[in-house]
């Protein structure tokens, strides 16, 4: 009886999936937070328009509008998550909260969320930087939500 003989064949490919290669995850991470941040100017311009927007609404001061304002709002969360802006972010689901919660109710206060909308212009005229002006406006935004 003869023994079975086995052979190993090493293909390219099986050469080329050992030997080491790709990138880093900290270097692709880098990489893609660069590329997001060459998008900045404009998303911080679609959140001006917003803010106009939403200051249009306060103006009007139309019965039905507060869905529209809650998905203005939305909107800037959406946009502020995907950039550092910290307090933006913050005011802007503020924003979204206290709107949500007037809804629930069924009363509107104007002035709640033109205080809100003042808030998100500072902080964004800030460049959104963490400080003791943007903690202050955020304590702010705070303590209205907890009155709605």
């Amino acid at each position: 009886m003869s023994e079975a003989r086995t052979f190993k064949i090493k293909s390219t490919l099986a050469r080329q999936l050992q030997d080491p290669g790709g990138s880093q995850v900290r270097d692709l991470e880098r990489q893609a937070t660069a590329r997001l941040e060459t998008h900045r100017d404009d998303a911080m311009a679609a959140v001006v328009a917003t803010l106009d927007a939403l200051d249009a609404l306060c103006a009007e001061a139309a019965i039905d509008a507060g869905p529209r304002v809650y998905a203005l709002a939305s909107s800037i969360v959406d946009v502020a998550g995907y950039f550092d802006t910290g307090p933006l972010f913050h005011a802007a689901y503020s924003l979204c909260e206290v709107s949500d919660r007037m809804l629930q109710a069924e009363t509107w206060h104007w002035p709640s969320i033109q205080v809100h909308t003042q808030a998100l212009r500072l902080i964004l005229a800030s460049g959104c930087r963490v400080g003791r002006t943007s903690e202050t406006l955020l304590a702010g935004l705070r303590s209205i939500t907890q009155s709605r």
